[in-house]
C-alpha cells in the first residue's frame, strides 16, 4: 500500500476533514480558541471541500452504489417535502436557515465525492492513521492543560470556558480512537519499518483513548468489530494450529516471562493501577446505571439521565403507536420529536416510507460492509465497513436521521462500498482488465 501522493493524499485529507474531522475541529474551536461558533465548523468543511478539488472535479463522475444511492435520495426527497409542506415544529428562521445549510453541505460533499478518483483508496488509510493520531494527541493535550480534569472522568475536549471537565462530546473522540485502531492495524502490512512503528504507537494510544472516552456504544461496536474480524479471518484449521502452537514449550516459556514482566511493572507502578481501577469503576457504574434505568429499576442514586431520556422517548412513541397508529402512515411531520434513536424517529417523523427508505438503506450498507469484511479484497473498504458499525449502532442509541454526521458517513459508504471496481484483487476467472477496474463513469 502506498503512503503518499500529493494529489490523492490531499483529497484524502479533505474527505477525512468532513467525514471524520470533528475531533480536530472541536480542539481548534474550544482549546485553541479559533472560535466557538458554527462558522468555524463551516469553514473547516469548506477547507475539506477545497482539498478535494482536482482537475477532474467538474469533468468526471465516478461510479457509486446505485441501490443505496436511490434509497438515500428517496429519504432525502421525503425529508425536503416534509420540511416545506409538513413542518409544524422547525419554523424559526434561524433553524430553517441552519437546516438548509446542512442539506447544502451534504449535497456539496456528495458531489465532491463522486468526482474524487478511485486512487484515494491507496492513500486514505495512511492519512487516517496520521490524523487520528493527531486527534488523540490533541485530546490528551486538552486534558493535560485542563485543571478541572480528573483521571477517571470521560476523556473529551471541554466546551465553553473550561470551568467544568464534563461538558464535551466524548463520542467523536471514541470514534476517532476506533478508526485509529483499525486503520493502524490494516497499515501494519506496510514494509516501511518506521511507518510500522508509528502505526503501532497510534494503535496503542488509540486503545488508551478508547478506554478513557468511556462511550458504551463504541465499546460495543469495538467488541463486535473484533469478533467479526476473527470470524472472517479464521478457520478451524488455523484455530487448531494456533492452539497447538500456543501450548508449545517455547511459547509457554515466553508467556511466563511476559506475565512476570507485567506483574513486576504493575507492582512498581501502583499509581497506574489506581488509574485503571478508577476507569473500570467509572465505566462499570455507568453501565449499571444505564441497565437499571432501561429496565425501570433505578432510583435517584442509580439513575442514568441519558438512558432515561431514550426510555421516555420510546414510551412516547409506543403511546402514539397504540393510540393513533394511523398517524404513523405518513408520520407526524418534519423533525416532530427528538427521539435520540434515528431509526425510530425516521418512522415517527416520516411514516412508513421514511422507515422503509432509511432503514433499508442502512441494512444495505451493513450488508455491503459485512461483504467487504468477508472478501478482504480492499483494506480501504474493509476499514469503512468496520468503522460503519459505530454508526449502525448509533441508529438505536443517539442522534437524528437528518443529522449531517450520519449523512456524511452515508455519502462515503454510497460512493465507495459495494463498488466492484474498487477491489484490489479481481475475482478469479473475471475477464475485467486493469483499465476497467479503475475506469470512471459519466453517470451517477
Amino acid at each position: 500500500m502506498k503512503l503518499f501522493d500529493f494529489k490523492y493524499s490531499r483529497q484524502s485529507i479533505g474527505i477525512f476533514l468532513v467525514f471524520m474531522g470533528s475531533p480536530l475541529i472541536f480542539f481548534f474551536k474550544e482549546t485553541l480558541g479559533f472560535g466557538g461558533s458554527s462558522a468555524f465548523t463551516l469553514l473547516s468543511f469548506c477547507l475539506g471541500f477545497v482539498l478535494m478539488i482536482s482537475m477532474d472535479t467538474f469533468r468526471r463522475f465516478y461510479k457509486l452504489n446505485v441501490p443505496i444511492f436511490r434509497l438515500g435520495v428517496i429519504f432525502t426527497l421525503v425529508s425536503l417535502i416534509y420540511f416545506y409542506a409538513y413542518n409544524d415544529v422547525y419554523t424559526d428562521s434561524y433553524i430553517v436557515g441552519r437546516d438548509i445549510a446542512n442539506y447544502m453541505l451534504i449535497a456539496v460533499f456528495f458531489f465532491m465525492l463522486i468526482s474524487v478518483s478511485n486512487e484515494v483508496k491507496e492513500y486514505f488509510l495512511p492519512v487516517t492513521v496520521a490524523l487520528t493520531f493527531l486527534g488523540s494527541i490533541c485530546l490528551i493535550y486538552s486534558m493535560a492543560t485542563n485543571p478541572y480534569f480528573v483521571l477517571g472522568q470521560r476523556a473529551t475536549v471541554v466546551f465553553g470556558d473550561g470551568t467544568t471537565a464534563t461538558s464535551g462530546n466524548p463520542h467523536v473522540y471514541a470514534r476517532n480512537a476506533f478508526a485509529g485502531i483499525f486503520a493502524s492495524y490494516f497499515m501494519l502490512q506496510t514494509r516501511n519499518s518506521l511507518w510500522k512503528l508509528f502505526c503501532i504507537l497510534n494503535l496503542l494510544i488509540s486503545l488508551a483513548v478508547l478506554v478513557m472516552a468511556q462511550v458504551r456504544t463504541i465499546y460495543l461496536a469495538f467488541f463486535i468489530a473484533v469478533a467479526l474480524y476473527f470470524y472472517f479471518n479464521s478457520s478451524l484449521s488455523s484455530i487448531r494450529k494456533a492452539i497447538r502452537g500456543f501450548f508449545s514449550p517455547r511459547n509457554i516459556f515466553i508467556l511466563c516471562l511476559l506475565l512476570a514482566g507485567v506483574v513486576y511493572f504493575f507492582a512498581t507502578h501502583q499509581q497506574l493501577i489506581e488509574i485503571l481501577l478508577n476507569y473500570y469503576s467509572s465505566s462499570s457504574t455507568a453501565l449499571t446505571k444505564a441497565v437499571l434505568t432501561a429496565i425501570g429499576m433505578a432510583d435517584e442514586k442509580t439513575l442514568d439521565y441519558s438512558a432515561l431520556g431514550r426510555v421516555g422517548n420510546f414510551e412516547y412513541f409506543k403511546s402514539i403507536l397504540y393510540s393513533e397508529p394511523h398517524s404513523l402512515i405518513l408520520g407526524k411531520g418534519y423533525r416532530f420529536w427528538y427521539m435520540d434513536m434515528p431509526i425510530v424517529e425516521a418512522f415517527l417523523d416520516y411514516g412508513i416510507i421514511g422507515l422503509w427508505s432509511f432503514g433499508l438503506m442502512n441494512l444495505l450498507i451493513l450488508k455491503e460492509s459485512l461483504k467487504a469484511m468477508r472478501e478482504r479484497n480492499n483494506p480501504f473498504v474493509m476499514f469503512l465497513g468496520y468503522f460503519y458499525i459505530t454508526y449502525f449502532l448509533g441508529l438505536f442509541t443517539g442522534g437524528r436521521p437528518n443529522d449531517t454526521p450520519y449523512w456524511f458517513v452515508f455519502a462515503v459508504m454510497i460512493r465507495f462500498v459495494g463498488v466492484k471496481y474498487l477491489d484490489l484483487i479481481p475475482k478469479m476467472g473475471s475477464n475485467t482488465d486493469k483499465h476497467d477496474l479503475s475506469s470512471p463513469s459519466t453517470t451517477a
